[in-house]
């Protein structure tokens, strides 16, 4: 189960996030679960990241490498707070503002 949560995230990140401002990932993201109906698997991906059950440096390598994205700290800790806010703007409508990291 944690692996299928691990590979749709990183599949997200890769698919939304690599090649695309943050807004405009989000907003793409938020159409596709709208549209695929996806919320099962999403669920698992919250969890994941709410519960930080990552393995140590995945978080980062995730954000960094799969989502092209670079951080500050470039820690496990500012990749779960980069995580947890993307979590939060996906729930929002497709015309909800989107809160930038």
């Amino acid at each position: 189960m944690k692996e299928e949560a691990e590979f749709k995230l990183k599949s997200i990140l890769g698919e939304f996030f690599r090649d695309s401002f943050y807004k405009e990932a989000i907003i793409n993201l938020r159409k596709s679960l709208a549209e695929r109906n996806d919320y099962q698997r999403w669920e698992k991906v919250i969890r994941l990241i709410i519960n930080r059950e990552l393995e140590a440096g995945k978080p980062l390598s995730f954000v960094h490498n799969t989502a092209n994205l670079p951080l500050d700290e470039n820690s496990d800790e500012e990749a779960y707070k980069w995580l947890t806010l993307m979590l939060i703007n996906s729930m929002g409508a497709e015309d909800s503002p989107v809160i930038e990291y």
